[in-house]
């Protein structure tokens, strides 16, 4: 691809109308010097366009240019998107935190499961079962009510990058409910409503995803708490009963 081309991409950022376009191409052609460059554009849109495309790409290169617009408080919420697409981790809006570990020479500390899984518990009051990176937590809810909540360590996303699962049970999925439930899922602010076969019948579910480099105990026990509130409501609703 020849650079007046790339070029010509990189002004077409600048217009609404072929900016869609332009970003696509730009990522096809793996052009992350240029969108390097378009992170120091005085035009917002250009900077988000190319903050997105850098994400896509997994650039490495742009780690160290995002953490500085993090620094500057610009596009904050997408600057800590692709931040996570690339480097696999999620530490949130603090670029302190993502400037040190931009600086680490040994990476992120792997998860030690077991001083996780006791910290949460402790965090919690409730005490775990199970083991080797499968735990089960049983929350007391209002009106007496329980809920538990499975914890995987040690799953993979597409990308390779090690994850804990956070799910629970709410009761069968009638097909008739599907579009009900899943509509659930436009009016939380994390986890989603899923359908998966258990015994081979299909469960409504609730689950979440945590990348493992970026948990702590205490993100862990809220993940679980929203988790089994959202559960035992959709319990309630499809069976009136409280079994799961």
């Amino acid at each position: 691809m020849s650079d007046e081309t790339t070029q010509q991409w990189v002004l077409e950022l600048r217009r609404p109308e072929t900016r869609r376009a332009a970003r696509q191409n730009l990522v096809a052609a793996g052009a992350i010097g240029p969108l390097l460059e378009c992170l120091d554009d005085s035009n917002e849109s250009v900077v988000w366009a190319a903050v997105e495309s850098l994400g896509e790409l997994q650039a490495q290169e742009a780690v160290g240019p995002l953490v500085g617009l993090l620094e500057r408080g610009v596009l904050v919420l997408d600057v800590c998107e692709a931040l996570a697409q690339i480097t696999g981790r999620d530490l949130g809006t603090d670029p302190r935190a993502w400037r040190e570990a931009v600086n680490s020479p040994t990476g992120p500390p792997a998860l030690n499961v077991a001083q996780c899984v006791a910290r949460t518990a402790d965090f919690l009051g409730v005490q775990p079962t199970g083991s080797q990176g499968s735990y089960r937590f049983q929350l007391e809810l209002p009106d007496g009510r329980r809920q538990r909540v499975a914890v995987y360590f040690g799953r993979h996303d597409s990308d390779g990058h090690e994850l804990v699962v956070i799910y629970s049970e709410c009761g069968p999925a009638n097909p008739k409910l599907y579009e009900a439930v899943l509509r659930k899922n436009l009016s939380i602010p994390s986890g989603a409503f899923a359908i998966r076969d258990l015994d081979g019948v299909a469960n409504f579910v609730m689950v979440d995803t945590m990348i493992a480099s970026s948990v702590t105990p205490g993100a862990l026990a809220r993940k679980i708490e929203h988790i089994a509130a959202r559960a035992d409501q959709v319990e309630k609703t499809l069976t009136n009963e409280d079994r799961r």
